[in-house]
């Protein structure tokens, strides 16, 4: 069996070997030592070697390439835990010398995030990974490097419950996103972006955005991923503020025969026909509403806590609630719009389920947002709505037109993008 003093001596003897080659070769000798020791001494004799290969004394080429060897015995280690043990230590022991191990150190970081992440200690990779010198470092990395990492980071953030942090590096990402040629990076790109949308509740925007990602990357995307992102583009349409623009994404999603088969579609006819809905008609997307939109309706770490989990769970099933309570009195708004043309305040109310004063202040907000038209006479308590103009409507079926047309093209560029790519320098 080895000994401490032993690995002393034998890493004293690798870094006075003059020829880089023949040095790591006789490190790979003493790493075929250290097969079967215990975690404590392991970890131990790793300690040695990094203090052995950190010291300013040492030749850089061989310092670098006995690193970079130790990194990938490491990696190759059988027991997890060890091996994530053993790069902390390596890590803590030669970051003093970064610049002079970069490129070895990025390495480790990148190493130790991924294990870190399969194990769900999400905080800690993302804190890995952060420290990596991707902008300020002396060495040069590719854009899809780059951004892999700081999507990683997204993705961790995401699923810490953190936007704010996701938020900062999806902006970077976001701007080496239109440099990437890797479709699988894009993908995942546009699909953090989405996710961020819906964190900050800009449910319209994320609604397309999901609509766009159910149709392209076919040859990446699963088909379960593509129903995801369809039922996804599906609930954020309907928890959008009603209005022109969500009438339109309602109309394509429709239209679109994928619709059919999901969960949500009864309502989404409805919505689409302007249609009275009811409160119960929405409580079968409840299930549906929590498994996507968890930071919405309560933290998972409430739901994790004994102590808070019935206030917890109070206060989704409440969060919920407005937030769907929201929905179908706007929506109800614009279908009473357009089987009246004028309706008392107090009608009003009681055809929406609220006070009258309540559905007077909705019907003002949606009016100053565009989101209906029509007029309230305040004194006589009654709201007058006016029908959509011949020329908004044609607008409206022309946008119509040129988002199949867009369905279409992105279909073709998803199947087939190498004939795509050879035609596109034909159109002028």
């Amino acid at each position: 069996m080895i000994s401490g003093e032993e690995i002393r001596l034998n890493m004293a003897a690798i870094i006075a070997e003059k020829v880089p080659e023949q040095a790591v070769e006789k490190f790979k000798l003493l790493l075929a030592c250290l097969d079967g020791k215990t975690t404590s001494s392991f970890i131990e004799y790793i300690s040695q070697i990094a203090n052995s290969i950190s010291q300013g004394s040492v030749a850089v080429i061989s310092a670098r390439q006995i690193c970079a060897e130790l990194i990938l015995y490491i990696d190759g280690l059988p027991d997890g835990d060890l091996a994530v043990t053993a790069f902390q230590e390596l890590l803590s022991r030669m970051e003093s010398r970064v610049i002079a191990f970069e490129a070895q150190l990025t390495q480790l970081r990148d190493l130790l995030a991924k294990r870190l992440t399969k194990t769900g200690n999400l905080r800690e990779a993302v804190a890995v990974l952060s420290g990596m010198p991707l902008e300020s470092g002396q060495r040069i990395y590719s854009n899809d490097y780059k951004l892999d990492i700081y999507l990683r980071m997204v993705e961790a953030y995401f699923e810490l419950n953190d936007p704010t942090q996701a938020e900062v590096y999806v902006n970077r990402a976001s701007l080496l996103q239109n440099e990437c040629k890797d479709q699988k990076l894009i993908m995942r790109f546009k699909t953090a972006y989405a996710r961020l949308l819906d964190f900050k509740k800009k449910f319209l925007e994320a609604g397309q955005r999901y609509a766009e990602l159910s149709i392209r990357f076919r040859g990446l995307a699963s088909e379960a991923e593509r129903t995801t992102f369809l039922e996804r583009a599906l609930l954020s349409a309907l928890l959008a503020g009603a209005g022109h623009q969500r009438a339109r994404l309602l109309a394509s999603l429709y239209k679109d025969e994928r619709c059919q088969t999901l969960q949500g579609f009864p309502i989404l006819e409805k919505m689409y026909k302007r249609r009275l809905i009811s409160r119960e008609s929405l409580r079968s997307l409840h299930p549906l509403l929590i498994h996507y939109y968890p930071q919405l309706f309560g933290s998972a770490n409430e739901a994790g806590d004994a102590s808070v989990k019935g206030d917890g769970c109070e206060q989704r099933e409440q969060q919920l609630q407005d937030v769907l309570e929201r929905v179908v009195v706007e929506h109800n708004m614009l279908a009473a719009s357009l089987i009246y043309n004028n309706i008392t305040l107090e009608n009003l109310g009681e055809l929406l389920e609220v006070e009258a004063s309540q559905a007077e202040s909705i019907a003002a907000q949606m009016i100053c947002e565009d989101r209906l038209i029509a007029q309230i006479d305040q004194i006589d308590g009654v709201v007058y709505f006016e029908k959509e103009s011949v020329p908004a409507s044609a607008s409206s079926k022309v946008q119509g037109l040129w988002m199949s047309v867009n369905r279409i093209i992105e279909g073709i560029e998803a199947d087939h993008p190498a004939w795509v790519a050879a035609h596109s320098g034909e159109v002028t």
